[in-house]
């Protein structure tokens, strides 16, 4: 059966296939000794693909997990400037299987971060298409107008991204109008940053508490866990995927101090 190359690579821990699709198209793959710049290359398993010629191959086993990013650190798997990653609080035994962030938090956002090795479903949750919903609270320096909440549901153009943002939700969650709750559908680089920005706030402090149908609930700052079986499956249904039985996904939850 052939796969797609992007998918084949994406499965082999590489990254997101957005992600892989620049390895692809600067020549850094070969499927049997000849180098492949398109992205529509098909796969098979009898074919040998390296990546700077070194071998690569799907694993075999899947993993879910959840971390609670503290701030300080980069959302990337690897940082040239040698500053501190989210896979600096990943155990090795998950960085040999090739988990990778889904989607980014800058460095000074804490909160849920997924991490898998699950190419496809990751590519889905990345997807505009699909509308995963992604829950932010922000601290802000001072009330939030209601002029301002109005302008945050309906959508604002962002200078900074040029571009116009989906609607979001958002409300004050407390009497001091400074504790602010926003949900968003999309997720530009920086989006909440730049839309407070905008306004005429300064963000004291952001932290994502929910992506999708997963929740930070207890877990600690700089702690990670598994998802359960139930959690990814609900996850790929949000995604539009089948859902089987997921090897890899249960277990106890472990923190960091627990590796």
């Amino acid at each position: 059966m052939k796969t797609r190359l992007n998918k084949f690579l994406s499965q082999s821990g590489l990254g997101s296939r957005r992600a892989v699709e620049e390895l692809i198209t600067s020549g850094r793959i070969a499927i049997n000794g000849n180098k492949v710049t398109s992205l529509g290359t098909l796969v098979d398993d009898a074919d040998r693909v390296t990546l700077d010629g070194l071998p690569v191959r799907p694993f075999e086993q899947r993993y879910y997990l959840i971390l609670h990013k503290p701030r300080g650190y980069i959302t990337t798997v690897s940082d040239d400037r040698d500053r501190p990653t989210v896979m600096d609080l990943v155990p090795e035994k998950y960085r040999r299987s090739g988990v990778f962030p889904v989607g980014r938090l800058d460095r000074d956002t804490s909160g849920l971060l997924l991490l898998t090795n699950d190419g496809d479903l990751a590519y889905r949750l990345t997807n505009p298409r699909f509308h995963i919903a992604k829950e932010y609270i922000a601290e802000i320096d001072r009330p939030l107008d209601e002029t301002d909440i109005m302008k945050i549901r309906k959508g604002m153009y962002l200078p900074q991204l040029e571009l116009k943002t989906r609607p979001a939700q958002a409300e004050c969650v407390d009497e001091s109008r400074l504790t602010v709750r926003v949900v968003l559908t999309e997720g530009k680089n920086r989006q909440i940053r730049y839309t407070f920005q905008n306004l005429g706030y300064r963000i004291r402090s952001l932290e994502r508490i929910s992506y999708g149908t997963l929740s930070l609930k207890r877990l600690k700052k700089g702690a990670l866990r598994h998802l359960t079986d139930a959690e990814v499956r609900m996850l790929k249904k949000s995604a539009g995927m089948q859902h089987p039985r997921t090897p890899g996904a249960g277990g106890q939850g472990f923190s960091r101090e627990a590796r």
